[in-house]
C-alpha cells in the first residue's frame, strides 16, 4: 500500500444507523476498526434530519479515539448530501463514505471540498455500487485527490443489474467484486469488500470473507458486531503466518550477507517479492496490535 494508507487499519467497518444512537456505544465497543454511522439506506426519510443531528453529537462527544469514526452520508443526487456533508466535516468525521460513487470528476470535486473545509486529513472512501460506478472504477481510483479506500456494494450494484440473485461469489457480482480489488492495488488504495447479509450465518460469513481475502481485499463491511469479531480474526495474521514470515525474514538476511539474491525455505525457492509480502503481514500484525 502507498505510504498514506500505512497508518489505518481497516479490518472491519462497521455500519450503525444514524437514527438509532442507543446502538452506537455498543457499535465503537465492538472492536471494529471503523464505525460507519449511516445515514443513507438505513435512515427512512422521515428520520434523515434527525439521524444527521445524532452522529453530528456523536461525533462532537467522543470518547475513543482508537476507533476511526466514519460517515455515510446520503448520495450527491439527494437533497440531503451538501448539508449532511458540511456538518459531518465540522464535526470531527475521520471519514467520509461517498456512496453511489460513479462520477470521478464529482467525487475529486467532493474530495477537494472536504479538505478545503476542514483543512484537516479527513479520508474520503468511495462506495461503488453501481454499473456505471464498476466501469469507472479505474478513473476513481487514479484521482489525484485523497481517496482512501474503494468499497464494493454488491445489493445496489445487483439491483442496478436487474439481478434476482445477490451471491457475490457468482456471476457478474464476482466479476464487478474481483475488478473492484484489482483497481484498488493497482492504484495503491485500500480494497473494502462487501457487506455479507447473512447476519445469524457464522459460517457463510466465513466463506464470504475468505473469498474476499482470497481477491486481495484488505478488510470487510459489517452490519453487526458479530461478524466485525470474525473479520478482524480473519483479516488479521495467524500465528502460523507471522512465524513463517520471521523465518522468512531471517533467511533473507542471511542470504544478503552471503550475497545471495534468492534462498530456499521448505524446499521453495524465496525472492524479494516473497521477502516483500511477509514484510507486509508483519507490518499488518503489529497494526492489528499481535506482535510489537
Amino acid at each position: 500500500m502507498s505510504e498514506k494508507n500505512e497508518t489505518r487499519l481497516r479490518r472491519t467497518l462497521l455500519f450503525v444507523p444514524g437514527a438509532d444512537p442507543k446502538r452506537f456505544s455498543k457499535a465503537i465497543e465492538s472492536g471494529a476498526d471503523t464505525i460507519l454511522f449511516d445515514l443513507e439506506d438505513s435512515v427512512s426519510i422521515e428520520l434523515k434530519v434527525e439521524a444527521r443531528k445524532n452522529v453530528v453529537g456523536e461525533l462532537q462527544n467522543r470518547s475513543n479515539q482508537n476507533v476511526e469514526l466514519a460517515v455515510r452520508i446520503n448520495a450527491p443526487s439527494t437533497p440531503y448530501f451538501q448539508e449532511d456533508l458540511e456538518e459531518v466535516v465540522k464535526a470531527g468525521a475521520d471519514a467520509i463514505l461517498i456512496p453511489k460513487s460513479e462520477n470521478p470528476g464529482v467525487l475529486n470535486s467532493i474530495a477537494k471540498d472536504i479538505l478545503e473545509k476542514s483543512g484537516k486529513d479527513i479520508k474520503v472512501l468511495a462506495l461503488v455500487e453501481t454499473a456505471l460506478g464498476v466501469t469507472q472504477v479505474n478513473s476513481i481510483a487514479s484521482l489525484e485527490s485523497k481517496i482512501d479506500a474503494i468499497c464494493f456494494g454488491h445489493a445496489d450494484f445487483s439491483l442496478d443489474m436487474g439481478l434476482t440473485n445477490s451471491d457475490a461469489s457468482k456471476g457478474v457480482i464476482y466479476h464487478a467484486r474481483c475488478s473492484i480489488a484489482i483497481a484498488a492495488r493497482a492504484y495503491k488504495i485500500s480494497p473494502i469488500d462487501n457487506v455479507c447479509l447473512a447476519v445469524k450465518d457464522e459460517e457463510a460469513f466465513r466463506q464470504d470473507v475468505a473469498i474476499g481475502i482470497s481477491l486481495g481485499f484488505e478488510g470487510k463491511l459489517c452490519i453487526h458486531p458479530t461478524q466485525a469479531r470474525i473479520a478482524n480474526e480473519m483479516y488479521t495474521p495467524t500465528d502460523d503466518q507471522i512465524g513463517y514470515a520471521n523465518r522468512v525474514l531471517d533467511g533473507w538476511n542471511k542470504a544478503q550477507l552471503e550475497g545471495k539474491g534468492v534462498f530456499t525455505l521448505d524446499n521453495k525457492m524465496v525472492d524479494a517479492p516473497i521477502v516483500a509480502l511477509q514484510n507486509k503481514i508483519l507490518n499488518r500484525a503489529k497494526k492489528a496490535g499481535k506482535i510489537l
